[in-house]
């Protein structure tokens, strides 16, 4: 589990600022992120490239970690700061120079053995919380891709894909991956 402390939201922007370490921020708790491994760059970079192949050209945008995402909504008041490892937006309004505020439309979470819980407990609740749409955790050490999609202000489980499984969107039909090539 990451290392945490808590914090006033005008403390945290101060260390955000002066702090060297990647954070993330859920309304007065900070989280400090350790450095991904070569493992899970591995895998961001061969998903990140199936999803430029696929987004080339059409009007959503795609990014990879390290990006601040304030997600927001007009619904919630929480000040909430997230590094997700890869996002789709389709709203490019959001758009800041070192960040974007708003709310992806999917969310692609990496996990790993030190940030497990908090992918998998904490930013799942989180993302259904604020409405992101699809999320996706993809766990290397199975070689496994959980697909969640938002159903009436909740996660459920479109599937699970593995070994040489074509993992499917939901929300962006004609986009598959096939997990032999990301693992």
């Amino acid at each position: 589990m990451p290392k945490t402390k808590m914090v006033d939201f005008e403390e945290f922007l101060q260390m955000d600022k002066e702090n060297e370490h990647r954070l993330e921020y859920f309304d007065g708790e900070v989280v400090y992120l350790e450095s991904p491994s070569v493992k899970h760059q591995q895998v961001l970079l061969n998903i990140a490239a199936e999803f430029r192949n696929y987004f080339r050209g059409k009007s959503c945008e795609i990014f990879i970690s390290p990006l601040d995402v304030w997600l927001k909504n007009e619904e919630k008041t929480a000040k909430v700061k997230v590094q997700p490892d890869l996002i789709v937006i389709t709203d490019k309004s959001g758009l800041k120079e070192n960040a974007y505020e708003g709310v992806p439309a999917l969310v692609i979470e990496i996990i790993s053995t030190s940030n497990q819980t908090h992918d998998s407990i904490r930013k799942y609740s989180i993302y259904m919380e604020f409405g992101i749409n699809e999320y996706w955790m993809v766990n290397p050490e199975l070689k496994t891709v959980e697909v969640y999609t938002l159903e009436k202000g909740e996660y459920k489980q479109a599937a699970i894909y593995k070994s040489d499984d074509c993992a499917v969107s939901q929300t962006f039909k004609e986009l598959k991956i096939h997990l032999d090539e990301i693992f």
